[in-house]
């Protein structure tokens, strides 16, 4: 009886131990690169933050928040609303972004922060256009060949995909959307798009 009694014990207390450690269990895994941000995250804060690119670039909400010039602490180039004349007028703006991953260019062309903002509809001009640009960080070039590439762009006329709803100072605010195309065809499907951008400007005399 009392060898029966012992080995009862010793099974309970063999349950209890399973029973305990069970709850302690954890799984490990190791994690590539940032977690991806499903549609049912994303964007919380309102308006969206100077110096912020965002928006959905497939199911994946992202804020891209990075100056792509690394070696300066403030924008200097990327972020700017180039002018001049010479052999015709320039008028470029440049609102890039990144964050660890991709980078998001804008360029509209043709437009004068000064005549911003806009409403919608905006009369279609040939010189008035804008491109947008999606890529890996480091594989800007549209003909990269390497198996890790990764490039979508759009190019429409302004006010169709791309347009500026707010300057004030110079910090241009607006949205942007659209089906953006790879060079193999792949399509990328952005969606509410916003920026907000302090643009610096930049007169480009002749043979610069």
């Amino acid at each position: 009886m009392q060898l029966c009694s012992l080995l009862t014990r010793v099974l309970i207390i063999c349950f209890l131990i399973i029973l305990y450690s069970c709850d302690k269990l954890t799984i490990e895994t190791t994690r590539t690169g940032p977690d991806p941000v499903s549609r049912e995250a994303g964007k919380r804060d309102y308006p969206v933050p100077l110096g912020c690119i965002r928006g959905y670039f497939g199911n994946e909400y992202r804020k891209l928040t990075l100056h792509i010039e690394q070696v300066q602490a403030t924008d200097s180039f990327s972020n700017a609303y180039f002018y001049g004349s010479c052999n015709g007028t320039l008028k470029q703006i440049n609102l890039i972004r990144r964050d660890t991953s991709f980078v998001i260019a804008i360029y509209i062309m043709g437009v004068s922060p000064d005549s911003l903002p806009i409403d919608r509809p905006v009369t279609p001009e040939i010189f008035k256009y804008t491109e947008i640009q999606f890529y890996k960080s480091g594989y800007w070039n549209s003909v990269s060949n390497d198996i890790n590439y990764y490039h979508y762009n759009l190019i429409d006329s302004y006010g169709k995909s791309v347009l500026i709803t707010e300057n004030k100072d110079d910090i241009l605010a607006g949205t942007f959307e659209g089906d953006l195309v790879s060079a193999a065809g792949d399509r990328l499907h952005v969606s509410e798009g916003e920026f907000r951008i302090k643009i610096l400007r930049k007169y480009m005399p002749c043979g610069r």
